[in-house]
């Protein structure tokens, strides 16, 4: 088959939407009519997708070691946890090994390190303890992130500021005793926030009650997200193109989501909304995603989320073609899981890359449009062989161990405890 995915394009996409674009503010919907313009040029009628989202429209930190040495430490805050008074917020240090229950007994009004993720349990447990803030070190040799959070927990226990430290960082505050610290979080959240989906659809000619869909993320973190994931959402969009100008035998819908950095937010939304119809959720055979892509440092990669066919087809497809991508069979943190959630399989096309993901650093000056060419047409390739198919050739089904993973991963995205897993299932 020719080659019918163009980078260039991809590439030239990317250039428009070359800001930071959290979820939920002005300029996550300047991305998304830049993205229902790009539908229109391709000849597609796009529709918004509106649903409620916490968020936050500005946001800053700084810290300084007060006692017993004085230092400016750089640090970056999750959005939507909560910010300090605009003053800023001068307080004791203490570091604690975990946040088990056992080390939160003497941290009210205190500012707490501690290892470890900020889950459910974590922010409850410190919420309710009232430590000030909180601050995480990061590993070893990693960047700072810049990274958003789940806005429920803050409608649910409170506000508490939560921002990273590097681990040189965290290591000489321990080490060297640090005492008292100024920390300065401004965080203008938005907990009635509303985010916005971009949704375009073809019509199949032959089964057009038979879907598949193709999407992305375009919302970022605190930085421009070209990575992760302009460069999926530019994919989604040639993809688009290519169907456009070649009539599927099956509906295809496209659908680039925001708030997946938010936690999942407008995927979870679209797959609630289509539970009101009795049928919606079964009409829909197999989703793609297209999430993190386009370095020129990097490697291919395909994570199935499906029956161990479809995976056994790629990874066999992929060996005839000699194109040495990684084939993976287990779940895909992205926006699938609330598909998957429903036994409906995905497939993941991504490009791994060294260390970008929500890092400063995810800037276009890594970005090449070869990058995208070599997956992006075995993409095409793949899922133009499956929506044409004569007969499907693959069943709808994730299997029994799927299913169980992908229900421990989505009972983080909610406040309460999860229903326990029943082994024998």
């Amino acid at each position: 088959m020719s080659e019918v995915f163009s980078g260039t394009n991809c590439y030239e996409f990317i250039k428009k939407i070359n800001f930071i674009r959290v979820g939920g503010t002005k300029e996550e919907k300047k991305a998304a009519e830049i993205i229902a313009n790009q539908f229109r040029e391709i000849g597609l009628e796009p529709k918004y997708f509106d649903f409620p989202m916490a968020t936050s429209h500005r946001f800053s930190s700084m810290m300084k070691i007060l006692s017993p040495y004085e230092k400016d430490v750089k640090i970056t805050q999750r959005v939507i946890s909560g910010g300090t008074p605009p003053e800023g917020l001068t307080a004791e240090f203490k570091y604690i090994d975990s946040g088990g229950e056992r080390f939160c007994k003497d941290i009210k009004g205190k500012v707490v390190m501690t290892t470890g993720n900020v889950d459910r349990i974590l922010y409850e447990r410190l919420t309710r303890h009232h430590a000030a803030a909180v601050i995480i070190p990061m590993e070893h040799n990693k960047e700072l992130l810049g990274i958003t959070f789940n806005g429920d927990y803050v409608k649910k226990w409170g506000e508490l500021p939560v921002c990273y430290v590097s681990y040189n960082d965290a290591l000489e505050m321990v080490k060297h005793n640090v005492t008292k610290v100024h920390l300065c979080i401004e965080d203008e959240s938005d907990l009635e926030g509303s985010g916005r989906n971009v949704i375009a659809e073809i019509k199949g000619t032959y089964r057009p009650e038979e879907e598949f869909v193709f999407f992305g993320h375009y919302d970022s973190t605190l930085n421009p997200g070209i990575y992760d994931n302009a460069a999926g959402t530019a994919s989604v969009l040639e993809i688009a193109r290519y169907f456009k100008k070649n009539p599927p035998m099956r509906t295809v819908r496209f659908i680039l989501f925001s708030g997946e950095e938010l936690g999942l937010r407008g995927s979870l939304a679209y797959v609630k909304s289509l539970k009101s119809s009795e049928d919606a959720l079964k009409k829909i055979k197999m989703v793609f995603n297209f999430d993190l892509g386009g370095t020129i440092l990097g490697k291919n990669c395909v994570r199935v989320t499906a029956g161990k066919s479809v995976y056994h087809y790629l990874d066999a497809l992929n060996i005839i073609e000699d194109l040495d991508m990684t084939i993976e069979y287990d779940i895909y943190s992205s926006d699938n899981m609330p598909f998957c959630g429903e036994g409906i399989p995905a497939v993941n096309f991504y490009r791994q890359a060294l260390g970008l993901g929500h890092s400063w650093n995810d800037t276009i000056e890594n970005i090449s449009p070869d990058a995208f060419e070599i997956i992006g047409n075995f993409a095409v390739r793949f899922t133009s062989g499956i929506v044409n198919a004569t007969v499907l050739p693959f069943k709808r089904t994730i299997g029994k161990e799927m299913a169980k993973k992908v229900k421990v991963y989505l009972s983080r995205f909610g406040t309460e405890e999860p229903e326990p897993l029943d082994d024998d299932e």
